[in-house]
């Protein structure tokens, strides 16, 4: 019975591991904009500034295009958007943003793209 378990925990493992490459998180920090690096990994999003003072958030879209968004962080500027604390990404308001085929409209919840129709 103990081999079953282990075998299980095992599956249980990879599948977890599974689960967690589909959810979107800041996957590094760096201090300035321009230091955000040209390729970044899916699903992960690049925090610019510190923790404490926030400036932006860049990442490549969901969509197709998979073209680049910066949401301004910094409580100085307007329009804000606000990131959770939470490793798991979460952002608000949704993110609407123009893409070469039209715009791109969804909110990214607990790690979760969901889509506005």
């Amino acid at each position: 019975m103990g081999g079953l378990i282990e075998a299980l925990e095992r599956v249980g493992g990879r599948l977890l591991k599974a689960l967690d490459r589909r959810c979107w998180r800041v996957g590094e920090s760096v201090e300035h904009a321009d230091e955000v690096p040209e390729r970044i990994g899916r699903r992960r999003a690049v925090l610019v500034g510190t923790r404490t003072h926030a400036k932006w958030l860049v990442f490549d879209c969901p969509c197709e295009e998979r073209h680049r968004v910066m949401l301004n962080l910094d409580i100085a500027r307007a329009p804000r958007w606000i990131v959770s604390p939470s490793e798991l990404l979460t952002i608000s308001p949704s993110v609407d943003a123009p893409s070469g085929s039209g715009r791109c409209h969804y909110f990214i919840r607990a790690g979760r793209v969901q889509w506005v129709k």
